[in-house]
């Protein structure tokens, strides 16, 4: 019965794969790699320790799980020792079976690229200071298989690019943001493709990818300038390249530099888009041409389909309107800010400013109540702000408006008003606030 048994393990070995590419492989280790890939499955490592290292020894090429499995195995080995030269044998016992892989199961270069990235995670997670040899692995294989290189894997690529950049920011900036144009450029373009099983996993990993690049501190505008400028050129006929670079630059609050200029520019002409306009009309506000800039702004919001983040057309193009002494258009569009994006304090800053220039009434202490109202919108913007400089110019504001407010005597020999009153501010402001005195 048990050699029944055994006959029918070896048989099953077999059906699945557990056989060597080239010349017999004996019955002892078909049995062994049977058994250990029992025990591993079942993460029982301790049981599956001897066939391993038998079937590892004596049929290196019999089968992918020895690798699958044995690097697993070695981790839990690592597990239960605290001994640190017994550590060092075992990492260096760990690199050799991902050599001994690429030998017997990596022929071709894109099976070898995925060995050389499980290798060179596993290097990065025992030794974490030495930054550079996993890096040279990872990007090795992730140019080879491109936008084929696993999800996670261009996680892994980034955390250890960003490192580097976070140990030397002066030598590894431009490698930084270099590596995150091309591996964003391939998790875009894979968090989209709905035939890929794992698409969302995409997604998910470029949401991560794009969060800690921002929050970096590696998008100097002026090495996003310098390291971007001649790519766009390069890429010029490319709308989709040139739309990723108008995200991040936008992203990195990067949308005054020539760079950014140059590929809304190129990517309006071949398509316009929102974003492409948006650039524009940056541009001509730069320039002083705010009638141009108010063109490209209107036309950013009319190109923006289903964008939620228009706060930024709307806030600029509130600018544009200012300077072109519209302010009841410029309110208008702060006003359609905020309400796209309530927890941004500039539109509430530039709504106090607007307010404070408006004429109300000819009567001087009822003109005042646009200080009023100007003071509700700076405090809004103090609520919502959590810079402490801004914070620091939005308190000078209220100081300075404040003072202008009526005096006691003043609101006392008022009949229209009365201090803690609710009073309407005509005119432009329009709004309804609370009467105060100085």
């Amino acid at each position: 019965m048990k050699r029944l048994f055994i006959t029918a393990v070896i048989a099953a070995t077999m059906l699945t794969g557990l056989m060597a590419q080239n010349g017999e492989v004996s019955e002892k280790c078909l049995e062994n790699a049977s058994l250990f890939s029992s025990y591993a499955k079942n993460k029982d490592y301790a049981s599956a320790l001897e066939f391993w290292e038998s079937c590892y020894r004596d049929c290196p090429g019999a089968t992918k799980n020895i690798y699958n499995y044995g690097a697993k195995i070695i981790d839990w080995q690592m597990s239960q020792t605290q001994d640190a030269a017994a550590k060092t044998a075992l990492f260096d016992k760990l690199m050799k079976l991902y050599d001994d892989q690429v030998t017997y199961f990596g022929q071709d270069s894109i099976s070898r690229a995925k060995i050389i990235l499980k290798k060179a995670t596993d290097h990065y997670q025992y030794r974490p200071d030495d930054l550079n040899t996993p890096y040279q692995w990872m990007k090795e294989a992730i140019l080879t298989l491109g936008r084929a290189t696993d999800a996670v894997y261009f996680q892994n690529y980034m955390i250890i690019s960003e490192s580097m950049y976070a140990k030397n920011p002066e030598q590894a900036a431009e490698q930084y943001i270099n590596d995150y144009t091309m591996c964003s450029e391939w998790l875009a373009a894979n968090a989209v493709d709905s035939a890929l099983k794992s698409f969302k996993n995409y997604e998910i990993i470029k949401d991560f990818v794009d969060q800690r690049f921002a929050t970096s501190g590696v998008a100097d505008c002026e090495k996003m300038n310098s390291v971007f400028a001649a790519k766009i050129e390069e890429n010029k006929d490319k709308a989709d390249y040139l739309q990723r670079i108008l995200e991040l630059f936008a992203a990195s609050g990067c949308n005054e530099t020539d760079a950014y200029y140059a590929a809304a520019t190129y990517s309006y002409n071949i398509t316009p888009t929102s974003s492409a306009a948006s650039g524009l009309g940056a541009m001509w506000a730069k320039k002083g041409d705010y009638n141009k800039a108010a063109d490209y702004f209107r036309k950013a919001i009319e190109l923006a389909n289903n964008r939620t983040d228009l706060d930024n057309e709307y806030y600029y193009l509130a600018i544009c309107y200012s300077k072109l002494n519209n302010d009841a258009k410029a309110k208008e569009c702060c006003k359609k800010a905020i309400e796209i994006a309530p927890n941004k304090s500039r539109a509430y800053i530039m709504l106090a400013s607007i307010y404070v220039g408006a004429r109300v009434s000819d009567d001087p202490i009822l003109q005042r109540s646009v200080y009023w109202a100007a003071v509700d919108q700076l405090q809004q913007a103090k609520s919502v702000e959590t810079d402490s400089k801004t914070i620091e110019d939005i308190n000078k504001r209220i100081s300075q408006f404040s003072q202008q407010f009526p005096t006691k005597e003043q609101v006392f020999m008022h009949n229209e008003i009365e201090v803690g009153k609710s009073y309407y501010v005509g005119g432009l402001v329009g709004e309804t606030t609370t009467v105060r005195a100085k």
